[in-house]
């Protein structure tokens, strides 16, 4: 089974805009993109899913991109941070119960000269009242 995902994710990614033409021609995710979203799509390169260990809290979502061929991520981006990326192992986003109160965004890192953490979080969170709010891990 896994030689066959990983076959699988080799043809994909020879398949020109294949995570854009995907979502675009579902009815239901396309209502929800717009052209920012259609240009990030077409520097995604992967894609997975992996349950919890609680099946009741849900899905792992993990979005793989070709970042430094992004326009606006690369103008983001200086020589530090592409070093820094190369040890970040993986990028997922978890959910409050309610979406519209808030997520996570959890950057994964293996062991590099910048800095101890092994994980790095930001949290948006929203109040009752509409106002967005913010934390993150302090960077050791």
């Amino acid at each position: 089974w896994y030689q066959r995902r990983v076959r699988g994710s080799d043809l994909i990614a020879k398949i020109p805009d294949f995570w854009l033409n995907t979502f675009m021609n579902h009815p239901q995710i396309a209502a929800l993109l717009d052209e920012t979203d259609e240009e990030v799509l077409r520097y995604m390169t992967q894609l997975s899913v992996e349950e919890t260990e609680d099946i009741r809290s849900g899905y792992k979502i993990i979005f793989e991109f070709k970042t430094k061929n992004h326009p606006q991520i690369a103008a983001l981006l200086d020589e530090t941070d592409e070093e820094v990326l190369r040890y970040m192992t993986q990028l997922s986003v978890e959910e409050t119960e309610d979406i519209r109160s808030g997520y996570k965004i959890i950057f994964e890192f293996k062991t590099n000269p910048f800095f101890e953490n092994k994980q790095l979080v930001k949290e948006f969170t929203m109040s009752e009242s509409g106002e967005m709010g913010t934390s993150e891990t302090k960077i050791n």
